[in-house]
């Protein structure tokens, strides 16, 4: 029985020493293969590496990664573009943490390297620390240093910044803190403090995913803002791509004037995903449609038809903001009913609403009894409302029918143009009998 025991204790401590030899011999292979992967597949475009050297090992790695980033749209020959250098080692000892663990640091190179140190002085880098998880998720720590220099006769102080990021194939989180930054200089000086980054994006390249930007408070030498918070979000849903934008501000003073709780809200809702992706896709690969094939010039008008026939909706769902004389909001919203029959007619299908309400006294007796003579505004407890809409043909404000002639003649000829841009015509072509030559004559063949 003893021999048994000791037969099976050698046997798992056996298997686990070559699954300690299996786990680190992977993760070199498979990130040696990735490295070059990358490095082979980085030759044109913006970000190109120019030189890569990898020194593969079964417990650690290391290696350093040359790469210039330029604007491959930018036809000048003469273009600097910015170099760097990324510089790492990886353990490939799994861990709590995952697979294999890292550290890097990114240096500038040649011209960008003089042009940065002659800003910021010498030795400034970039550098953290990094895992590959189990999930196949990267997880990221970046670290900047405190910053202070001057340029261009401007001084600056930037505190120590720390971040962090989480990506895969698709989706990407990041998150970054900086507690000040201060510029000072040529008559006026800028001070921001608690300024907060975190994305978490679930589609990097379509968009999709929330972003929030956070400054507690801005100074200037006009003007001062507390509670700058900026938030946008966009979803997809079955082939439904919507995106909202949502700024506010507690409390904003410029020339002695105090406002607070500022909130502004843009939104887009039910765009054609597909559609939005395909545009996304053909926008980079011809430098913002600057570039186009004839099959992808034909692709986009095929593309903008379909986004204007399923139909969308536009506005500004929020707008208010209060003072010490009183408070005003407002919204508006332009909604594009879908083409039943697929045809795009604005005049048919657009709708637009919106409503403006003054309360407290921001407005004079004088003005407010305008307001009230011209029928486009209702006075309510406290101030004023004016109500609009747009549908079917019909204008109207507050309860008051307007012409609605010249906005139906400015969609009409919209409607003309957005044909002429999706069906252009081609002009047909000429007989040969008709194409006459210099001297006037017909160069048609003579029949025999």
């Amino acid at each position: 029985m003893t021999s048994l025991k000791h037969f099976i204790l050698a046997g798992v401590l056996g298997t686990l020493g070559v699954a300690g030899l299996v786990v680190p011999w992977y993760s070199s292979r498979t990130l040696d293969t990735e490295l070059n992967a990358f490095a082979n597949g980085a030759r044109t475009g913006d970000l190109v590496v120019h030189k890569f050297v990898h020194q593969s090992g079964l417990f650690n790695s290391s290696g350093t990664m040359e790469f210039r980033l330029r604007d491959s749209c930018e036809v000048d020959t003469e273009q600097d573009p910015a170099s760097f250098s990324v510089q790492y080692t990886v353990s490939h000892l799994p861990s709590i943490r995952g697979v294999m663990q890292f550290e890097w640091s990114l240096l500038p190179q040649g011209l960008t390297l003089a042009t940065i140190e002659e800003i910021i002085g010498p030795g400034t880098k970039l550098s953290g620390t990094g895992a590959l998880g189990f999930d196949g998720l990267l997880n990221m720590n970046l670290d900047l240093p405190e910053l202070n220099f001057s340029n261009n006769g401007v001084t600056f102080q930037i505190t120590p910044s720390k971040g962090s990021l989480i990506a895969n194939s698709t989706a990407i989180q990041f998150v970054w803190s900086l507690s000040r930054f201060v510029a000072r200089g040529k008559g006026e000086a800028l001070d921001m403090k608690g300024l907060s980054l975190n994305m978490d994006l679930k589609d990097r390249n379509l968009g999709t995913g929330k972003i929030f930007l956070g400054v507690e408070s801005i100074s200037t030498s006009s003007l001062s803002i507390e509670g700058l918070q900026v938030r946008s979000e966009t979803t997809e849903i079955k082939d439904q791509l919507s995106s909202k934008v949502s700024e506010s501000i507690k409390v904003f003073k410029f020339m002695g004037q105090s406002m607070n709780d500022l909130e502004l809200e843009a939104s887009v809702t039910g765009l054609h995903a597909p559609s939005v992706r395909s545009l996304v896709e053909i926008g980079q690969v011809s430098c913002g449609f600057k570039n186009m094939t004839a099959d992808e010039s034909q692709k986009v008008r095929k593309v903008m038809e379909t986004l204007l026939t399923t139909g969308m909706s536009i506005g500004i769902p929020t707008v208010k903001g209060s003072g010490a004389d009183g408070r005003v909001s407002a919204n508006l919203m332009v909604e594009l009913m879908p083409a039943s029959d697929g045809t795009i007619a604005l005049e048919k299908n657009l709708r637009s609403s919106g409503q403006l309400v003054i309360t407290g006294n921001l407005l004079n007796p004088g003005q407010v009894d305008m307001a009230l003579a011209t029928g486009y505004a209702d006075k309510i407890p406290g101030g004023l409302k004016a109500v609009f809409s747009y549908q079917d043909g019909l204008l109207k404000m507050s309860d008051k029918t307007l012409d609605a002639g010249l906005v139906k003649s400015a969609l009409a000829q919209a409607d003309k143009a957005i044909e002429n841009f999706l069906h252009p015509r081609v002009a047909p072509a000429r007989a040969e009998a008709e194409v006459a030559d210099d001297t006037g004559e017909s160069s048609a063949p003579v029949p025999q």
